[in-house]
């Protein structure tokens, strides 16, 4: 069992997401690739622990305690850092240093661990001292509309902010998409076609590769 809350009414430029989850029981779930890479605050008995992950383009099984706390922020795509860019932080996490309870070294910079309360706040300081800066290039390719410039360049922005190929990065769009219709109790095969895939086996194939489950088991979920 867990309890998630996802915080509304909020917006920025370079998040596209804030959970807090709450475990209430031992177990396991899945993360699945989500097309965003994240700062995440895992808090257990042993102690706080400040993760950096990448882009991922298969699912990670996460072991969790009764107790266990995680504050997940999703970054966009389009957003990134130059002390840990897209091209190298791709399916890698990093444990940052963390300073007494509340602060961890990100680079030279000394941050306060943030909580669902301050997280706004956490995410201004990252914008204002340029840790975290938009790529407008990448913002124009993911929303459909890409800049004018040559094929070339988009791509090479494309897979050096985010660390994924435009391609591979719709086919966890596409995943994304198909989870949800599944979820929703459409039938697998009206799914496959919705989105374009050759076919149901094809379907099949490439959300067990991404999501790390079949859509017959999401759809039992």
């Amino acid at each position: 069992m867990q309890r998630t809350v996802k915080l509304e009414g909020w917006s920025s430029p370079v998040v596209e997401a804030i959970t807090h989850t709450t475990f209430e029981a031992d177990g396991q779930t899945l993360f699945r690739p989500d097309g965003c890479w994240d700062f995440a605050i895992m808090k257990t008995a042993a102690g706080t622990m400040v993760l950096r992950t990448g882009l991922t383009t298969a699912a990670v099984t996460h072991q969790f305690s009764a107790g266990d706390e995680i504050l997940a922020i999703a970054f966009k795509a389009s957003s990134y850092m130059s002390l840990m860019p897209g091209e190298t932080m791709r399916d890698e996490g990093v444990v940052l240093e963390t300073i007494g309870r509340d602060r961890f070294w990100l680079g030279t910079d000394v941050i306060e661990i943030p909580t669902l309360e301050t997280v706004d706040g956490f995410v201004e300081k990252l914008l204002k001292n340029s840790i975290v800066e938009d790529n407008t290039v990448v913002a124009s390719i993911v929303s459909g509309h890409p800049m004018a410039m040559s094929e070339r360049t988009l791509q090479r922005h494309f897979l050096k902010t985010t660390g994924l190929t435009y391609k591979a990065f719709t086919q966890i769009e596409r995943a994304q998409k198909a989870v949800a219709l599944l979820q929703q109790g459409r039938p697998a095969a009206d799914v496959a076609f919705a989105l374009g895939y050759a076919d149901q086996p094809h379907m099949i194939r490439s959300i067990k590769a991404i999501m790390g489950e079949t859509p017959g088991a999401i759809a039992k979920r």
